[in-house]
């Protein structure tokens, strides 16, 4: 069986696909390593990027498989294609504006290799300069979806009663179990996949690593976050291109989520209380979003 398999997704990447395949391959090493490229129907230069570099001497003795998609299927759906054709002993989930550093992926496949009851492992993720992203979360619950609406989170962001959804109280430094790393970069066993199966496709963008996780977490197995492998990750990068509605897609999945995870009849009440509060809370961000982007568009 073949050591890694590495999925990366793609939609108008131009901007980070080539260096992050470049991070990429610098840190294969000996590896028997296969790479899938799905892509979501680009319409810029991410394709002829990536063929070139595939034709390029850095591409050698790796195999690389570039899918492409007839339209924009969503992050879920393009994922699992990549995953279904991969043939890993794991699998490391990657996003096109990320880039590894030096020794991260032998750490991460070192670390799952030495801890049976471990399904996944996540690196420290930076920004471009070295500042640390505040990349793990607990599961939400009811609770979150009140104080993020209300700005709680922002003015309370290390208190844990106030954040404790996105963990502002731990400093992303030291290795732990985990309820929910971001998705930007994981390890994932291929055990722990065939146990559990892929994404639900239900949740195209957002919430389908969160979902992902609690089933993983649900199925017995941990999650670890470990700082010793670091990855440097242009936040938003592959999503701001059409914030509008990601800012959208990312309430639905919030929804999305309850209802498929809080379902006594009780809480399916309580989960259309949150479906109204979410929408309210999306509207001016999204309002605020649109007056920017009008405004740039003047401006240039």
């Amino acid at each position: 069986m073949i050591d890694l398999s590495v999925v990366i997704t793609t939609y108008n990447s131009s901007q980070y696909i080539d260096e992050c395949l470049q991070a990429l391959f610098k840190e294969l090493n000996n590896l028997n390593t296969e790479i899938i490229i799905v892509d979501n129907n680009s319409t810029d230069e991410t394709l002829e990027i990536i063929r070139n570099f595939i034709k390029s001497d850095s591409a050698q003795n790796v195999d690389i498989r570039l899918v492409t998609n007839d339209s924009n299927t969503g992050y879920a759906p393009a994922n699992n294609k990549g995953v279904n054709l991969s043939s890993g002993e794991k699998i490391l989930l990657l996003h096109p504006d990320v880039f590894i550093r030096e020794n991260s992926i032998k750490t991460m496949i070192e670390y799952l290799d030495s801890e049976s009851d471990v399904g996944m492992v996540a690196p420290q993720i930076q920004f471009p300069g070295g500042k640390i992203q505040a990349s793990c979360r607990r599961f939400p619950n009811y609770w979150s979806v009140i104080n993020e609406s209300l700005g709680l989170t922002r003015l309370f962001s290390k208190n844990r009663f106030f954040n404790s959804w996105k963990m502002g109280d731990f400093d992303h430094n030291s290795l732990r179990e985990v309820d929910q790393p971001m998705g930007a970069c994981v390890m994932v066993k291929r055990k722990t996949i065939d146990k559990i199966g892929g994404m639900d496709e239900q949740f195209l963008m957002f919430f389908n690593d969160v979902d992902w996780c609690k089933r993983i977490k649900d199925a017995g197995w941990k999650i670890v976050f470990n700082p010793e492998a670091v990855v440097e990750h242009v936040l938003g990068g592959s999503v701001r291109q059409v914030r509008s509605s990601m800012i959208l897609q990312s309430h639905i999945g919030f929804y999305r989520y309850f209802e498929k995870h809080f379902r006594t009849p009780r809480q399916r009440g309580v989960n259309q209380i949150m479906g109204l509060i979410l929408f309210i809370s999306a509207l001016p961000r999204v309002i605020l979003n649109s007056v920017i982007s009008l405004i740039k568009v003047r401006s240039r």
